[in-house]
C-alpha cells in the first residue's frame, strides 16, 4: 500500500501539471470572472481526484505469501539492499502534510478567537444594509455582524457566518462606502466562499509539494475577490463610490489567517477591473508558464523512470518473473530486480534470490512446480496453492462433475481443515 501512496504522489506531478496548463489556457480564453473562477474550481476537484485514481485496484489484487506451511520458501527477513524508493515517499509525505495540516488548524482557530472576543454591531446603518443585501442575494442564514481586532472587513463561517469589522470601517467610512464593503462581504456568504476556501486547503495540505496547487489555489482567490466586487457594484449600482472604499481600505492590511474566505490581493488589479480599465493580456503571466514547464519536464523524468527496462524488459528475465517465481518473489525483490539493467547483476540477483531460501528450497519449488504444470496444466490457481502450501494433506477427485477438493488439516494463517476447491474442466 505504501508503493501505491508513492506511485500517487509521482503521478501527481504530471497530471496536476496537465491540469494547470488546462486552467493556464482556459484563462487566457475565458474574460468572465465566474467564468474564470468556474475553470478553476473545475482544476481544483480534478487537480485533487485524478492522482488518487492511481490508488484504486486496477489490477487483481493476488496475495503472495512468503512463508509455506513447513517454512522451506520463507524470505531472508528484513528489507532486500535498494528496496523500493517509492515506499519512503508517503513517509516524507506525510510530515509535510501534517505540518500545513498544523498551520491551517491554527489559522481556524485565530479567526475562532476572533469571533468570539467580537462585539456584536448595534449600529442601524449596518444592521439594516446587512439584512437588505442578504435579502437581495437570497441568503436566509442568520448573519452575524461583529467589531473585532481584525485590520480590514473579513468573512468566516459557513452554516453561522459572521461578518468581523475593524472598528475603522465604522469610523473612516462613509454610510454608502460602507454599504458597498458589506455588500462584498454579503456576497462571499450568499457564495458559500468559506466552505470552498476549506476545499483549497485540503488541496493544499495534500499537495504541499506541487507548486501547481499554490498557483490554482491562488487563481481561485484572485477570482473569487473579482466576483464579489462585481456583485458588490451590481448590488450598490455606484462603481466610483465601491472604489474609493477600497482605496481608503487600502492601508488596512488582511487578517492573514488561511482560514479567512475573504483574504484580499491585488487592490490595483481590483481597482482597474472596477473601473473597466484593465489591462488583460492574452495568457496569464511568464510565472505560471515556467511553473507548468518546470513540473511537466520532472513529470517527464519520472516517466521516464517509470518504464520497465533492463533485466525486466528481457525475455529471459520476464519469464523468470512471471513464470518461474511469480508466486514466492516478494514485492521488495520484485521492484529491485525490474530496475537491474546489467545482465551480470541479475544472475547475480537470482543466485542471491535462492540463497537466502536455500538450496533444497530451490530444489522442491522446482518439484513443486513440475508436479504442478503436469497434473492442472489449465488450473493456475490449483499450481499457485500447491506452489505455496505444498502438498495437501488430501486431494478428492471427482472427473465426472469436473472438479477436486483439496484438504489442508492445519494450514497456517487460514486455519485448521481448510479446503481449496479448483475446477478441473
Amino acid at each position: 500500500m505504501m508503493e501505491r501512496i508513492g506511485e500517487a504522489l509521482l503521478h501527481s506531478l504530471w497530471m496536476g501539471a496537465l491540469v494547470a496548463l488546462g486552467l493556464w489556457v482556459s484563462l487566457g480564453v475565458l474574460r468572465s470572472s465566474r467564468a474564470r473562477y468556474g475553470a478553476a474550481m473545475v482544476a481544483m476537484v480534478l487537480f485533487v481526484l485524478m492522482p488518487l485514481a492511481a490508488l484504486l485496484p486496477w489490477e487483481p489484487a493476488t496475495r503472495q505469501l512468503a512463508v509455506s506451511p513447513n517454512g522451506e520458501l520463507a524470505s531472508a527477513a528484513g528489507e532486500l539492499p535498494g528496496s523500493d524508493w517509492k515506499a519512503i515517499l508517503p513517509l516524507l509525505w506525510a510530515v509535510g502534510a501534517l505540518g500545513f495540516a498544523v498551520r491551517a488548524l491554527g489559522g481556524w482557530a485565530v479567526v475562532e478567537r476572533l469571533r468570539r472576543q467580537g462585539t456584536p454591531v448595534v449600529d442601524p446603518v449596518v444592521l439594516q444594509a446587512v439584512a437588505r443585501w442578504a435579502e437581495e442575494l437570497g441568503v436566509t442564514r442568520r448573519i452575524q455582524v461583529v467589531i473585532t481586532a481584525v485590520e480590514s472587513p473579513v468573512t468566516a463561517g459557513w452554516w453561522r457566518p459572521v461578518v468581523m469589522l475593524p472598528i475603522s470601517a465604522l469610523t473612516g467610512l462613509g454610510r454608502a462606502e460602507l454599504e458597498a464593503v458589506l455588500a462584498h462581504e454579503l456576497a462571499h456568504i450568499a457564495r458559500h466562499d468559506y466552505f470552498v476556501n476549506w476545499l483549497q486547503m485540503g488541496m493544499e495540505v495534500l499537495y504541499f509539494h506541487h507548486p501547481a496547487a499554490w498557483w490554482i489555489s491562488a487563481v481561485l482567490r484572485r477570482e473569487r475577490e473579482h466576483c464579489c466586487d462585481e456583485t458588490a457594484v451590481r448590488l450598490s449600482k455606484d462603481r466610483t463610490n465601491y472604489a474609493r472604499a477600497l482605496v481608503k481600505l487600502a492601508e488596512l492590511q488582511a487578517c492573514g489567517a488561511p482560514a479567512l474566505a475573504g483574504r484580499s490581493g491585488g487592490l490595483e488589479e481590483r481597482l482597474m477591473k472596477i473601473l473597466g480599465r484593465e489591462k488583460r493580456t492574452a495568457f496569464p503571466g511568464v510565472a505560471a508558464i515556467l511553473t507548468v514547464s518546470a513540473t511537466l519536464l520532472v513529470a517527464v523524468a519520472v516517466g521516464a523512470q517509470e518504464k520497465p527496462t533492463g533485466c525486466a524488459s528481457e525475455p529471459a528475465g520476464k519469464d523468470w518473473l512471471e513464470n518461474k517465481v511469480q508466486w514466492i518473489i516478494q514485492p521488495a525483490e520484485k521492484a529491485a530486480y525490474e530496475r537491474l539493467s546489467a545482465p551480470a547483476e541479475c544472475d547475480q540477483f537470482v543466485k542471491q534470490f535462492w540463497e537466502r531460501r536455500g538450496a533444497a528450497a530451490k530444489v522442491e519449488h522446482e518439484r513443486r512446480m513440475k508436479w504442478g504444470a503436469e497434473r492442472y496444466p489449465k488450473v493456475p490457481d490449483a499450481r499457485r496453492v500447491y506452489v505455496v502450501y505444498g502438498p495437501p494433506d488430501e486431494i478428492e477427485s471427482y472427473p465426472v462433475e469436473g472438479f477436486d477438493k483439496w484438504r489442508y488439516h492445519d494450514l497456517p494463517g487460514l486455519g485448521k481443515n481448510f479446503d481449496f476447491t479448483f475446477r478441473t474442466k
